[in-house]
């Protein structure tokens, strides 16, 4: 369609300082096709820039000069409106824009004839605001669209509706690694959700609005993320740019709220509750329940409240006992408080139609009324039938409904109560003078006058909600493995979006699905002990399957180790308690994933069953079939819990053993209530010491001394005797203890630190050298040691090289270059080493390849800022004249794999290239040349080669020169350097 001319202004950009002095705050540039806000770096804002594409109106985010989110373009449009037809439209040229007071105002063509699409962004340190409206052409709903892959990877939501059978069955983490497809998103849902993401390159986009909204991310596995709003109102968003997740999460809980209390006592996060819809869902009876509560009771099975849940009263919403499954009341209320459990009962504002309550509510106007026709009140559709709902804007209805829940708590001494169901409903119309949004609010309000015993309730999208501090209990589950894991990674996603005491749904699940095999009961109890709460029903004693209406007897062991795990979560109380408090505070997660601690660890990205629970616990339980897992550990120190050990990340341990009475989980040695997470997870079979040597890896000359600390800490119950620590070194190496090396005894939590003074040999070779700490010690179990290791690194020193190699460079900057007997080291700068740019450091030897040759070395280590950082072995006719011909180079890249190139038409410039795949050190690599055939090959062990690739060389001639090579391949990193170690060169002919 025809565009009119644009034309901007930025005449008003520096109108907030009225000396007319240009400030240093967001600033606007006209670029040929795009308008761009720049806001600079500040204290504890990274900075970033906004391109609006002007051909086609377009949001590009950046930091640091890189993308970190993109809307999309072409067909799709970034935004995107409905007409009364159900087609989509969307913005397209920009004709206009303005900068003023701080807003950058855009008008924009669209796809329809007559709309027009305005957006206003208002850039502020660490986020924009994005307003935008469609004028004309008569809109129905309005959409934003990105390109997911723009912003990394994709968190937040909550619980999320999948073709995959999500929130029950399945939870994508991240979320493009499945797909969402949530049609209903909105305020009045049974889901728990908010309308806020979240990326793995620290971005967030958070959408305001009261609305139901369509979600969908990379649905039909499009790589597409559409945000819709179910109406035609300004369409308002912010979008966060930080340094890291955890930053736009904070930023996040800064608009919405945080917790200002814990709904839930101590005893509540130390022990389980006990609900019984799973164990019986609606086929339960007094008789049955009492047997229940008694089993577990008999069997050890702590808890803190036996809740009775669905299918107790006479009819939903009367609020009165049914006396054929329930002649007792008040009795089965007084037995149950006799076992020392506390008694609750399930509750809903729906009132069916067919109940006694649901005409006295609707002669007295208490139930919320129809939206389309306000003179009746509103049916809804729900699991048990046909009903109404209490309209709790009426305070009438409200105070009708709270008083006959206390009374019907006074008379059979309830002490708290599971809400369940919604509080609002789509087809329903808000009170007059109220809003859907605010029936969340009114909920939360309602609950908060009464004990949730640790089932929480499901409110969600409001400020009230989020400081109200709710347990939040999961949708239903069902009883398989996928359930499981969807436990896992939907509580990441549930408490991300600003709601940190979370639970599993019932342990076991509780979907209606043929009960849980005694694996998958175990993993899941083992799973839930290391969450902040434990939400149980299935009897590990017995229970019922639904599907069949069988009883299924559990063995002795299903019970033991239910029983192991419950134990676990009690003695981890008050390491959660810890963690309760420091919520309050800063309102972080305490279940969260292990990127949210560890923002550079990169593999941390996309782990879905491990979290971090608070700063110092790894929880890796077993979600699968199988007895080993492998586990991702960040960067740290670690202390395994179930071995007893001492590992440093970070590493993935790959087939660590997990069989079914062992739950993998580390502790952060070095992060604050590491003490008591070890007391309280280490197992009883563990050593009962470790030792750590720090620092983790220490470095040092050839023959400098260096110091290294041992701490020798007792983690048992009881003291340990003779202990002794030790330090074993290399040959020619020597140490010296200041301090004691020995204790006679060590008390439980006590540590014996020795700090040694260690001199490498005057020849140590560069590289790593193991340093082994030792602890012996007498114990419950006898005499026992341990150990434990780190790498000393012998450091290359500046010097020169010995006959026959020679060294030359083709860098602006000035090289280095060492040699100590077969090892070789050099420091060089170079912009890089390609086809387009041949700038290098080398060490080689003149004329040393013949016509068939081997050019072999090894690869000790390579350092630089530049991920394309470059360091290998090099032929040429003439190494210093790479234009002479016969050039070819295989090196290793700092951070993606093997290169190999050569000049293919001997104008010394290296023009083919194979290779790729990972880093890794050290690094064996061969040249072998056959004429004019180059034949380039890598190995991990200098024993199984592998083929990187070959080539025509056909400039080669004569006997060549061979060398070692580095370049910093520094093109985007100015001035830094690139050191490479190498040993063992040699070439054969």
């Amino acid at each position: 369609m025809l565009m009119a001319p644009l034309t901007g202004s930025t005449a008003a950009a520096t109108a907030a300082d009225p000396t007319g002095t240009a400030i240093d705050g967001p600033k606007v540039a006209r670029t040929a096709n795009a308008v761009t806000v720049s806001v600079p770096a500040s204290a504890g804002a990274p900075g970033y820039t906004l391109d609006v594409a002007t051909d086609e109106l377009a949001l590009t985010t950046r930091r640091a000069g890189k993308t970190v989110l993109a809307t999309t373009s072409g067909d799709t449009g970034a935004l995107r409106f409905t007409t009364a037809d159900g087609t989509w439209q969307h913005a397209t040229g920009v004709t206009d824009w303005t900068w003023k007071n701080g807003v950058l105002t855009v008008t924009a063509d669209s796809t329809l004839d007559g709309a027009t699409v305005q957006a206003r962004i208002t850039p502020g340190a660490d986020r924009y605001q994005l307003d935008w409206d469609v004028h004309g052409g008569s809109p129905t709903q309005l959409g934003l669209t990105y390109d997911l892959s723009s912003a990394g990877h994709w968190y937040g939501h909550g619980e999320a509706e999948t073709p995959q059978g999500g929130p029950g069955v399945n939870q994508p983490w991240p979320l493009e690694a499945g797909e969402v497809d949530h049609k209903a998103f909105g305020p009045a849902s049974y889901n728990m959700i908010d309308p806020f993401w979240y990326t793995s390159k620290s971005t967030g986009l958070r959408v305001d609005t009261g609305n139901v909204m369509d979600v969908a991310l990379n649905k039909g596995k499009d790589g597409l993320g559409t945000f819709i709003v179910e109406s035609p109102d300004t369409y308002k968003a912010t979008v966060f740019v930080e340094s890291t997740p955890r930053d736009v999460y904070r930023d996040y809980i800064g608009i919405v709220g945080k917790p200002t209390k814990s709904d839930a006592p101590y005893e509540q996060y130390a022990k389980p509750l006990w609900n019984s819809w799973a164990q019986f869902y609606t086929k339960v009876d007094q008789e049955k329940l009492l047997d229940y509560a008694t089993d577990l009771h008999d069997n050890g099975l702590d808890g803190h409240t036996i809740q009775l849940d669905d299918k107790w009263e006479s009819n939903y919403g009367n609020l009165t006992w049914d006396p054929k499954t329930f002649p007792d009341p008040k009795g089965l209320s007084k037995k149950i408080h006799d076992m020392g459990f506390d008694f609750g009962v399930w509750v809903t504002l729906w009132i069916n139609l067919d109940s006694a309550n649901y005409q006295y509510a609707v002669d007295h106007g208490y139930l919320l009324m129809d939206a389309k026709d306000k003179t009746k009140p509103c049916d809804v559709t729900w699991w048990n039938g046909e009903a109404g709902i209490i309209d709790l804007a009426n305070p009438e209805a409200k105070a009708w409904y709270e008083g006959n829940l206390k009374s019907l708590m006074d008379t059979y001494d309830i002490d708290g109560l599971k809400f369940d169901t919604r509080f609002f409903d789509e087809k329903c119309a808000p009170r007059e003078g109220s809003e859907a949004t605010d029936y969340q609010k009114l909920g939360t309000q309602l609950a908060d006058e009464f004990d949730l015993q640790g089932a929480g309730i499901r409110v969600h999208w409001n400020k009230t909600a989020h400081e109200a501090g709710f347990v939040t209990r999961q949708v239903d589950k069902g009883t398989g493995w996928d359930s499981l894991r969807a436990s896992a990674s939907q509580n990441l996603a549930i408490s991300t979006i600003g709601y940190p005491f979370v639970e599993s749904d019932m342990i076991g699940g509780s979907g209606g699905q043929p009960a849980p095999t005694k694996d998958v009961l175990v993993r899941w109890a083992q799973s839930a002990s290391l969450m902040p709460l434990m939400y149980a029903s299935t009897s590990p004693v017995d229970t019922n399957d639904t599907t069949t209406g069988q009883k299924v007897d559990y063995d002795q062991e299903t019970v033991d180790l239910y029983r192991q795990a419950i134990t676990t979560h009690e003695k981890l109380a008050p390491y959660i308690w810890d963690q309760v408090q420091s919520t309050l505070k800063t309102g972080d997660p305490i279940m969260r994933p292990l990127f949210f601690d560890f923002p550079k660890d990169e593999a941390s990205y996309t782990v879905a069953d491990e979290w971090m629970l608070g700063p110092a616990v790894l929880a890796a339980p077993k979600l699968s079939t199988g007895a080993t897992r492998s586990v991702h550990l960040p960067p740290g120190t670690w202390y395994d819990v179930n071995q007893g050990t001492v590992i440093r990340g970070p590493q993935t341990l790959k087939g660590y053993a997990a069989p079914l009475g062992v739950t993998p989980a580390f502790v952060n040695l070095k992060a604050q209530g590491a003490d008591k997470a070890i007391k309280a997870l280490k197992r009883a079979d563990a050593p009962a010491a470790s030792v750590l040597i720090t620092p983790d890896a220490p470095a040092t000359d050839a023959g400098k001394p260096f110091e290294v600390t041992t701490d020798v800490t007792n983690w048992s119950t009881g003291t340990l005797t003779s202990v002794k620590a030790a330090l074993g070194l290399p040959d020619g190496w020597n140490a010296k203890a200041a301090g004691p090396t020995t204790a006679s005894s060590l008390k439980n939590g006590a540590t014996l630190t020795t700090t040694w003074t260690v001199t490498p040999a005057a020849d140590a070779r560069w590289g790593s050298h193991d340093l082994t700490g030792t602890a012996t010690y007498n114990g419950s179990n006898g005499s026992q040691k341990v150990s434990d290791t780190v790498q000393a690194q012998v450091k290359a020193a500046p010097g020169s090289v010995q006959p026959p190699y020679l060294t030359t460079d083709t860098t602006s900057e000035d090289p280095q270059y060492a040699q100590a007997g077969d090892q070789f080291a050099i420091w060089a700068g170079g912009q890089d080493l390609s086809g387009w740019k041949d700038e290098k450091g080398v060490i080689y030897r003149d004329e040393a390849a013949g016509e068939k040759s081997t050019v072999q070395a090894q690869l000790v280590s390579q350092n630089s800022a530049s991920p394309v950082g470059k360091a290998g072995i090099a032929l040429a006719n003439d190494l210093t004249a790479p234009e002479k011909g016969g050039y070819a180079v295989l090196v290793m890249t700092q951070s993606y794999g093997l290169e190999f190139m050569t000049d293919s038409d001997g104008d010394g410039k290296l023009d083919t290239w194979a290779g790729g795949g990972s880093t890794y050190h050290p690094a064996y690599l061969k040249l072998t040349r056959d004429g004019t055939t180059y034949t380039a090959y890598a190995s991990k062990d200098g024993q199984t080669w592998s083929q990187v690739g070959t080539a025509q060389v056909p400039s080669a001639a004569g006997t060549e020169d061979a060398g070692m090579v580095a370049s910093a391949a520094n093109v985007n990193y100015p001035g830094e350097n690139i050191e490479a170690v190498f040993s063992g060169f040699s070439v054969t002919s």
